[in-house]
């Protein structure tokens, strides 16, 4: 996807996280004004006033979550825009969504979650859907190699690495590690690819 793509893409959803927004606070002041006009100022009859109350918090809950889910479509853009080295696209959101990448919080995130990964397929405990339990196994080296590198406060990352690496355990469509029934190679050729990306030499030294 081109520069002139992904800046559109990134306008589009701030366009419709606005509209959300805006909808959300709209519906929740319906709401207030339902609930005062029946119950305080007793110009609405209370019935009508609580069923208005009613479709507009549901509604304003619904506005929330298409709220949420947008702010999650956007996130993806401005990985995808990380990812490609793009950070002259939206220059202040992609430093903003960067710096988030890389905080410690979300580097200790992305640990826990591989360490967790290695000891249910060691411990053939179930989780939420199905991994490669084998190549886990198999490759625990490499995995919890990465996860000491996350817990390292004293090492740099790439935030580009960190996008691979969250993807690697949150994409089910693309992801090795989901994909049950392949070879271990493929989930060692990911693993050296996030290596890689996060900074390959600076990890090295």
């Amino acid at each position: 996807m081109s520069p002139s793509e992904l800046h559109a893409h990134v306008c589009r959803s701030n366009d419709r996280i606005r509209s959300a927004a805006t909808g959300a606070s709209s519906l929740v002041l319906l709401a207030a004004a339902a609930v005062v006009g029946g119950y305080w100022l007793h110009r609405i009859q209370p019935r009508l006033a609580e069923t208005m109350a009613i479709f507009a918090v549901m509604g304003g809950v619904i506005m929330v979550a298409a709220f949420a889910f947008l702010r999650w479509q956007r996130d993806e853009i401005l990985d995808d825009i990380v990812l490609h080295g793009f950070r002259h696209v939206h220059r202040q959101a992609v430093a903003r969504r960067a710096s988030e990448l890389v905080s410690l919080a979300r580097r200790r995130q992305l640990a826990d979650t591989l360490d967790q990964l290695v000891q249910a397929a060691i411990e053939r405990r179930r989780t939420p859907v199905p991994v490669h339990r084998g190549a886990l196994i198999e490759l625990r080296p490499q995995v919890t190699e990465l996860s000491a590198i996350l817990r390292s406060d004293e090492v740099e990352l790439d935030p580009a690495g960190m996008v691979l690496l969250h993807r690697f355990v949150t994409d089910g469509t693309v992801s090795p590690l989901f994909r049950t029934t392949a070879a271990p190679s493929e989930m060692e050729r990911e693993l050296a690819r996030i290596r890689s990306t996060l900074g390959q030499n600076r990890l090295a030294a």
